[in-house]
């Protein structure tokens, strides 16, 4: 295990939360809300969080021995791409060196949900039966991480999990420049659109409590869902899913729509029967920011691998 005191801020399109770590713990907490105006902006949002978490605890950013940083989109040395939500393109934005550059703290940038799952995987080792999970986060979009054999998994240029932006045939145009993508029927933008209260989780709170409308919207999104989960079982083959992100905590009752939709299409070979089992699909509860606890463990540990 990394010593001293490590940093781990996790950014999305709602919210960036920080995190301090010491030991394995997290030992202190806190967020903002986003700013997505500018590359720039991103990357002042993930050190004014920074700094917010070092000033509620009482420490000084020169006693950190790391930062490690998660956010949306394509990530390779330090630079992110194609983060649709957040407002960064093709040309990329250098947030580790940005970062680096204004604290003097050695920097680590990785996907969000890669350290959401390390995170969530930390956080469940004392269950030894799990080696291997993906975490399927519903937010703003919609992505996975996974976590095979206790290592992160990223794929060859860091795409691995990007489910969410593969065509489900929804017919509706998606931020990323492709059409039907699954982000358009599960995301929180997606669903704001056609779904009038907050929180938008609320939807599945409706559908399950029989709304008409809410019915049909949360069915044919759990479907697209449950269909895209089917592909990641099938190619992955975790011991345990993990549904969590702004959305997915707000609606507890997406993990039973998700699991009672996987029964419905077992029924169709023995092989899917072994793939679907929906007893390895669980709500990630817990209460502590397992995308900035992630990406603070995540961070050290590849930084003190390259020293």
């Amino acid at each position: 295990m990394v010593t001293g005191l490590l940093a781990g801020v996790d950014i999305g399109g709602s919210g960036t939360r920080g995190c301090l770590v010491e030991d394995g713990r997290i030992v202190a907490s806190s967020a903002l809300p986003a700013d997505l105006s500018s590359s720039t902006a991103v990357g002042d949002l993930a050190i004014a969080v920074l700094s917010k978490v070092l000033a509620e605890s009482g420490h000084d950013i020169d006693q950190l021995t790391s930062i490690g940083l998660g956010i949306p989109g394509q990530v390779s040395d330090g630079k992110v791409r194609h983060a649709a939500n957040l407002g960064i393109g093709k040309a990329g934005f250098d947030l580790g060196g940005y970062v680096s550059s204004a604290t003097q703290v050695p920097t680590l940038v990785e996907n969000d949900m890669t350290v959401a799952a390390y995170g969530a995987y930390a956080l469940t080792s004392a269950d030894s039966s799990v080696r291997s999970l993906i975490f399927i986060g519903i937010g703003t979009g919609v992505a996975a991480g996974i976590v095979l054999e206790g290592e992160a998994y990223r794929g060859s240029r860091g795409l691995a999990g990007e489910f969410g932006h593969v065509p489900m045939g929804t017919g509706i145009e998606c931020p990323c420049g492709s059409t039907g993508c699954l982000e358009t029927v599960i995301g929180a933008t997606a669903i704001a659109k056609e779904w009038d209260l907050a929180p938008v989780s609320s939807l599945f709170l409706s559908g399950a409590q029989g709304e008409p409308q809410a019915m049909e919207l949360a069915a044919r999104a759990i479907d697209h869902l449950a269909r895209a989960m089917w592909w990641l079982a099938a190619a992955y083959d975790p011991d345990v899913f993990y549904i969590g992100g702004g959305v997915g905590a707000g609606a507890p009752s997406i993990g039973t729509m998700v699991a009672n939709r996987w029964t419905e299409l077992a029924g169709s070979s023995e092989f899917a029967r072994r793939v679907l089992d929906p007893d390895r699909i669980r709500m990630y509860d817990l209460e502590e920011p397992v995308g900035a606890y992630g990406a603070a463990l995540l961070g050290a540990t590849q930084i003190e691998s390259v020293r």
